[in-house]
C-alpha cells in the first residue's frame, strides 16, 4: 500500500512507540486454540483494521484451517493478497478472495457452504457525509446494521463485528447506524454462540482518516484544512487489531470492549497533531481561517485552513453512556460494557428507514427516536476536512 512505511513511522513518532493493548501469554494461547483448525471468514478484511488483523493472524501463529477474504474494494483486496503472500504460514492455509460487499452478497449462503465457525465482520460505512443522500443512508443502514447479521447460526462459534464511540450518544446518522448494529448483534444472546463487539477510538492514519489525508497534502503540497478545537484518542493498528482479538476471549462473550482511558492517557487536538506532522516534513506550519493563500509551500511554509467542525461530528470523543456501567478487565488495558439488548422496536426502526424516499422526513423521525441526533441545518460543501 503506498506510503505505509511512512504512516507506520508517523504512528510511532505522533501516537505511540509501543503497543498499549499488548496480548499476555494466557490470553494469546486461548486465542490460538480458539482458531486452531478453524474455518474463518473476514468481512471488510482489506480495510485499515480488517487487514492488520488478517496479517496479525499469522503474525500470532493461529493456525486456522481456511479463511475466506471478503471486501468490496477489489484493488485493496490485491493489494491485502500480496501482503499475505509474504508472510511465511500463509501458503500453510486454504484461503479465498471474494470481491463483494454485504448488500451484494447472501451471506447465508457463504456461511453454510464454508462451515465457518468463526464470522469476523469489519465492513463498515463509516462517513458522516454519507448522510447527504437518502441512498447513501440506506446504503450505509444495510452495511452497519442489517446485512452484517446472518439469518441462522448454522456452524459458527463465534461472531465479531466492529463498532465505533459514535454510538455512545449518537449525534450522527452513522452513529445511530452502529447502536442499531451492537442492539442487533445481540438477537442470538441467549443461543449457543459467543458475540462480541468493540469500541475504537481513532485509528491513526487509516484510510479515510484525517491524519492520513493531513500526511497525502504534505506529499503533494496541495492546500488543506483540519477542523478548529477538536479533540481525538488516537490509536495505531496494531493496537486497534489487538483490541479485536482481545474481544474474542471467553469472558469477553455478550461484551464490548472499550480500551481503557488510562492507557489512552489523552485527547490530542487534530490542529497540533496536524502541526507535528508539517515539522517533520520540514515545512513551517502556519494556520488561517480566512481567504486565499497564494504560493502555499513557498520558503517551506504551508498554510493550514482551521474550519468549523462538519455537522454530525463531535468536538470529543466518549465510550459509555451514563446507562451503562463500565466493567473492569483483569487485562488493565481494557474496560467493557454488557451488550445492549435487543427488541423489536430495532427491526421497526429499521424496516422505517428502508422505506423511507423523503431525507428531511427521516431525519426529523430520527431526532425523535435518538435525541442526540440533530438533523444539520446544512453540510459544509467546502470543507477540506474531515
Amino acid at each position: 500500500m503506498l506510503n505505509t512505511n511512512l504512516y507506520e513511522r508517523f504512528e510511532k513518532e505522533t501516537i505511540s512507540t509501543v503497543n498499549r493493548f499488548e496480548i499476555n501469554k494466557k490470553d494469546l494461547n486461548e486465542l490460538k486454540i480458539s482458531f486452531k483448525n478453524k474455518i474463518v471468514l473476514i468481512t471488510g478484511a482489506a480495510g485499515s483494521i480488517g487487514s492488520q488483523f488478517s496479517k496479525d493472524i499469522f503474525k500470532y501463529n493461529l493456525k486456522p484451517k481456511k479463511i475466506i477474504f471478503l471486501d468490496k474494494d477489489e484493488n485493496l483486496l490485491t493489494e491485502l493478497n500480496r501482503e499475505l503472500l509474504l508472510i511465511k504460514n500463509f501458503s500453510k492455509i486454504t484461503r479465498r478472495f471474494i470481491c463483494s460487499d454485504l448488500t451484494s452478497i447472501n451471506l447465508d449462503n457463504i456461511l453454510s457452504k464454508e462451515k465457518v465457525q468463526l464470522y469476523l465482520n469489519f465492513a463498515a460505512i463509516k462517513h458522516v457525509r454519507s448522510e447527504e443522500s437518502i441512498e447513501s443512508i440506506k446504503y450505509m443502514f444495510n452495511t452497519n446494521s442489517i446485512n452484517f447479521l446472518p439469518s441462522k447460526l448454522m456452524n459458527l462459534k463465534k461472531i465479531f463485528s466492529i463498532s465505533t464511540d459514535k454510538t455512545v450518544n449518537p449525534s450522527s446518522i452513522l452513529g445511530i447506524s452502529k447502536h442499531l448494529m451492537e442492539m442487533n448483534l445481540n438477537k442470538y444472546k441467549n443461543k449457543n454462540v459467543f458475540l462480541s463487539s468493540v469500541r475504537f477510538a481513532n485509528v491513526a492514519f487509516s484510510n479515510g482518516s484525517i491524519l492520513k489525508y493531513v500526511v497525502d497534502r504534505l506529499i503533494q503540497k496541495k492546500k488543506f484544512g483540519v477542523p478548529e478545537n477538536v479533540k481525538r484518542f488516537f490509536i495505531t493498528h496494531s493496537e486497534a487489531s489487538n483490541l479485536c482479538f482481545k474481544s474474542l476471549l471467553k469472558r469477553n462473550d455478550k461484551k464490548i470492549v472499550i480500551p481503557n482511558p488510562k492507557v489512552l492517557t489523552k485527547d490530542y487536538l487534530i490542529s497540533e497533531l496536524t502541526k507535528k506532522i508539517t515539522k517533520k516534513f520540514n515545512f513551517i506550519p502556519k494556520f488561517y481561517k480566512k481567504g486565499n493563500i497564494n504560493n502555499n509551500y513557498k520558503n517551506r511554509i504551508c498554510y493550514i485552513l482551521l474550519t468549523s467542525i462538519s455537522d454530525g461530528q463531535k468536538s470529543f470523543e466518549e465510550f459509555v453512556s451514563k446507562k451503562e456501567n463500565i466493567l473492569e478487565d483483569i487485562d488493565k488495558s481494557i474496560c467493557k460494557v454488557d451488550s445492549p439488548s435487543y427488541d423489536k422496536s430495532v427491526d421497526d426502526i429499521l424496516d422505517k428507514i428502508l422505506k423511507s424516499n423523503d431525507i428531511d422526513k427521516l431525519k426529523k423521525y430520527l431526532s425523535i427516536k435518538f435525541k442526540n441526533y440533530q438533523p444539520p441545518k446544512k453540510y459544509i460543501k467546502v470543507s477540506r476536512t474531515i
